[in-house]
């Protein structure tokens, strides 16, 4: 074996990873792993075999080198889950204490005394995941802008438990989930103090080596039937009094959607509501979606048998009809409305997670992306027809857990953490930077979007198919944040695994 042997190791292994870096291939971080890995067994190897007379010397140095790095990683290294999205390991020595905020065990609260039952000026309403019609879509901005000239004012900031839940706002209430110990909470506070009003508890657990532990669900709020609704990471449907937290009723989706499994990744839909029921995703496999009567939880209609996904069932108008759209493990279906009878279906197959969002666009057009190497697709969802026309099938944006929001004639979306810009008509991309990581966005009116970065601050950009436009940056949260921002009205809120704060913005 020649002497180049390890350079050309080297430049084959290197190349093969820096073009996997610089484009940001899904696959990126288990390659560091798998060819760090391969390139240290071939010059291993190399290093073995190239000297006769000695091999069988450097054979046994070599293996025993070989399990004293196995044995090191095996009692000396701690594995502390995805550093970020791209599942890049986050190490540490096993002696070494833990970083996480100590919260107590929290059980069932009643709903506690608070100021007068009135909403702080500014505050709107924000009922649900990507706001009240689940589309991503805010109001135009009641806050000033510019937020170096006019900083937003830090009302409160509390130790929250672990969880990749957001939340949802209506009245002076936020309300959350997230993980005590072994009980999967739901909790309401005081946006006026960040005090805790009151709290429902279930004993579940959820917990997975990469994203770790807690619900992942935003819950949703019926203001006027003063109620809530929340999925928790293993399939507990609650439907929860607003104002005191008590328990109405509960539901096992899993169970009730014939599933024989739960999602790798922990059930992280949020519920839908229409005028009488309360619509679900359900499990990895059996139903695709649950319908239960809102009032007593009776189940009204189970549909599909395709299982469901990580993204959440939302009602859209496509081809003159109003319609439940919703993402499956292997497809993406229109369903009536009343009943879930099946109207079209768009065979989606592949096996890594869906999480974004269908967006309609226009009167008969749906924008579904992802990403692990799945296409996105612009869909024609035609009036009668159970097959709809694919528009274009393109690379582009490749999003892993947000969803894209559009402007005009252009889609802007975290693509495998790096915001890009994309022209509907064609599927190309037009730009791509500004590294948010793999964090979250929602559309603020027509001239803003939100950006929710995986490493903590929040980002406003202007969105212009010409480049990226960053107006005004906030350093809101200081660790791995996978959880959607909470716009409502002026008032701001933000949370990750270990702390939520809200802020106050100024007024226009």
């Amino acid at each position: 074996m020649p002497p180049l042997f390890p350079l050309l190791t080297t430049v084959l292994l290197g190349s093969l990873l820096t073009w996997m870096w610089m484009t940001d291939n899904v696959m990126r971080s288990l390659a560091v792993v798998l060819l760090g890995g391969l390139w240290l067994l071939l010059n291993g190897l190399w290093w073995v075999l190239r000297k006769k007379g000695v091999r069988l010397k450097r054979l046994a140095v070599f293996v025993l080198g070989a399990v004293a790095v196995v044995m090191f990683f095996r009692f000396a290294v701690r594995y502390e889950g995805s550093a970020d999205g791209s599942a890049w390991p986050q190490l540490a020595f096993k002696w070494q204490k833990k970083v996480a905020p100590v919260v107590p065990m929290l059980g069932e609260v009643k709903a506690q005394p608070s100021l007068a039952d009135v909403a702080p000026a500014g505050l709107r309403d924000m009922p649900r995941f990507l706001g009240e019609k689940g589309d991503g879509v805010l109001p135009a901005a009641e806050f000033a802008t510019d937020w170096a000239a006019k900083a937003p004012r830090e009302v409160w900031r509390i130790q929250i438990g672990p969880g990749w839940s957001g939340f949802a706002v209506t009245g002076h209430r936020a309300i959350t989930q997230e993980q005590r110990g072994e009980l999967e909470c739901v909790t309401c506070y005081d946006i006026r103090d960040g005090k805790l009003l009151w709290s429902h508890t279930d004993q579940a657990q959820f917990n997975e080596l990469m994203g770790g532990e807690g619900p992942r669900s935003v819950p949703t709020v019926d203001s006027v039937a003063g109620r809530v609704f929340t999925m928790g990471a293993m399939g507990h449907l609650n439907c929860l009094d607003l104002f005191t937290g008590e328990k109405k009723w509960q539901r096992e989706v899993l169970k009730d959607g014939g599933a024989t499994r739960n999602l790798e990744w922990g059930k992280s839909s949020s519920p839908l509501l229409t005028a009488s029921q309360v619509i679900c995703s359900a499990g990895d496999d059996g139903a695709s979606l649950i319908a239960y009567d809102r009032q007593t939880g009776e189940t009204a209609w189970k549909a599909g048998n395709d299982g469901g996904s990580y993204a959440s069932p939302v009602l859209l108008t496509l081809a003159g009809k109003e319609q439940i759209v919703t993402v499956n493990r292997g497809s993406v279906t229109g369903h009536e409305v009343g009943s879930g009878e099946v109207l079209w279906s768009f065979d989606w197959p592949g096996m890594f997670p869906k999480v974004a969002q269908p967006l309609a666009l226009g009167e008969n057009q749906l924008l579904i992306t992802s990403s692990y190497g799945l296409k996105s697709h612009l869909l024609e969802i035609s009036a009668g027809s159970k097959t709809p026309r694919v528009i274009w099938a393109e690379s582009n944006p490749r999003t892993k857990f947000s969803s894209a929001s559009v402007f005009g004639d252009h889609a802007y979306a975290i693509d495998e953490g790096t915001l890009c810009c994309v022209n509907l008509k064609t599927g190309e991309r037009t730009w791509r930077e500004g590294r948010y990581g793999f964090g979250q966005q929602i559309r603020v009116g027509n001239d803003l979007l939100l950006i929710q970065t995986e490493k903590g601050p929040a980002v406003l950009v202007k969105p212009s198919p010409e480049k990226l436009i960053e107006i005004s940056r906030l350093d809101a949260l200081k660790s791995k944040t996978w959880n959607p921002p909470t716009l409502a009205g002026r008032w701001l809120l933000l949370r990750n695994d270990r702390e939520a704060v809200c802020y106050e913005l100024a007024e226009k």
